[in-house]
């Protein structure tokens, strides 16, 4: 007995400050965080500032590593869904996944094809104007690619160091968005876009990262208070909750088990056959949200409606 609804997608925080050609324009809206959205004003300008920062730390880094003039610098900072996260990807696309210990989720780093073939080429020695650019990496372009992405990640944590250490690492590599099974679609993210010109063209690479992993380190980056009454990692272990987060929707599914039949039986079922069901199984009716099984109950009625009586919680 599921119960569904639609999934808000996106919470714009701040759009571009400026054009990049051919590049696609991230859908926004009149509400940023600075105005009655998920961020004070002061945190949200503090947020930019340290994003501004890493941009013109790591455009020193790229040019020494690549021995390259290269100019980054930060296109976009928004909140939405993951799901949007990855249907603004490019055709063709590449993920890095990658985690920061000791935060929990999968983060993305979402490097355009052309942008990597074109840095995979410079590593090799080439100019950086790599003509078949409209492909997907091969397994040793990859590779060589990852030497820049760790160089990215390094400096993107960099800042952090005065309220969390952060330790990054790539746990793999997607080219198709369908196999992102990974990370939950229906969760916020921070999505943070940069240009970076280099060889007399301009791209842009983005970095997702789950919202609710982020928001208590920039409260912490402003000297919250709470931060004086425990640690870093006491204060990750018990985030407080945003109330701008208490109208988004979340879609619960109700799963019953304890239907068991014969590969023969199944090879002969048909509309209109019952099939039957443990009585006793109606008493441990599973609550998901997403793939994960989080409450058990009763499955019974109210109001004339299906329903299910929570009676249990389910540890993480």
């Amino acid at each position: 007995m599921p119960a569904t609804s639609e999934t808000a997608e996106s919470v714009p925080v701040a759009s571009p400050s400026k054009e990049v050609p051919g590049a696609t324009a991230t859908p926004t809206s009149s509400k940023g965080l600075g105005q009655g959205g998920l961020l004070p004003q002061a945190e949200l300008r503090k947020l930019r500032s340290q994003q501004e920062e890493f941009a013109r730390c790591l455009e020193a880094r790229l040019s020494v590593s690549l021995r390259l003039d290269s100019s980054v610098s930060l296109a976009g900072l928004q909140i939405i869904s993951f799901q949007k996260f990855v249907e603004l990807a490019g055709t063709p696309l590449h993920f890095a996944m990658f985690k920061l210990e000791p935060l929990r989720g999968i983060g993305l780093l979402e490097i355009p094809p052309s942008l990597g073939l074109k840095v995979v080429d410079r590593l090799l020695g080439g100019s950086g104007q790599s003509e078949n650019t409209a492909r997907a990496l091969t397994e040793i372009e990859t590779a060589l690619l990852d030497q820049v992405l760790n160089v990215i990640l390094a400096e993107w944590v960099s800042p952090w160091s005065v309220v969390q250490e952060l330790k990054p690492s790539i746990l793999g590599h997607e080219i198709d968005a369908r196999f992102l099974d990974a990370i939950s679609r229906e969760a916020l993210a921070v999505e943070i876009s940069f240009e970076i010109a280099m060889g007399g063209s301009r791209e842009r690479f983005r970095i997702g990262l789950q919202y609710a992993n982020l928001e208590p380190l920039i409260r912490r980056l402003m000297g919250d208070t709470n931060s004086k009454h425990g640690g870093p990692a006491a204060l990750l272990a018990t985030p407080r909750w945003n109330p701008q987060l208490d109208d988004v929707p979340l879609n619960l599914t109700a799963v019953c088990s304890g239907l068991n039949l014969k590969v023969q039986t199944l090879a002969t079922v048909k509309v209109g056959d019952t099939l039957p069901v443990d009585a006793e199984r109606l008493l441990e009716v599973e609550i998901h949200l997403g793939t994960a099984a989080k409450f058990v109950g009763l499955l019974g009625t109210s109001d004339g409606r299906w329903a299910v009586q929570l009676t249990r919680k389910l540890e993480a």
